[in-house]
């Protein structure tokens, strides 16, 4: 893993480069306060949680709360000295499945869930046949 040139491609991958759609947007609202730890640990190889590379459609969990299987980031360099964690019920792991990437130096895809956020209902205007 190259911790510094993963740190720098998150500053250059805005929220705006991210999927728009109201189901990510309601992740990236969520998912750093839902689970400080777990952002702790992905800041600490480099990555922001906040941005994610690909994530599954949700799906209702219970009454306000949004279950996503799975969410992916982009990691920059050799996946060799990557291992597999779990923090807070949340499995990470390297993925093997995924879309490709746009970056074309040497990275690989993480892949940590389920991930559990509250719906922001009234933000995204989600209707009750939704959530």
């Amino acid at each position: 893993m190259d911790i510094e040139k993963t740190k720098e491609y998150y500053i250059n991958y805005q929220r705006e480069d991210t999927c728009q759609c109201d189901y990510c947007q309601n992740l990236i609202d969520e998912i750093r306060e839902t689970y400080p730890e777990l952002a702790l640990y992905l800041d600490s190889i480099g990555v922001d949680i906040e941005r994610p590379f690909e994530a599954s459609l949700p799906f209702e969990y219970q009454k306000g709360t949004w279950d996503f299987p799975f969410i992916q980031y982009l990691v920059v360099g050799n996946a060799d000295d990557f291992q597999e964690t779990i923090i807070n019920n949340v499995t990470v792991d390297i993925c093997t499945c995924h879309p490709e990437a746009k970056y074309k130096g040497k990275h690989f895809i993480i892949e940590l869930g389920p991930v559990f956020v509250k719906i922001l209902k009234d933000k995204y205007g989600f209707d009750d046949e939704q959530c």
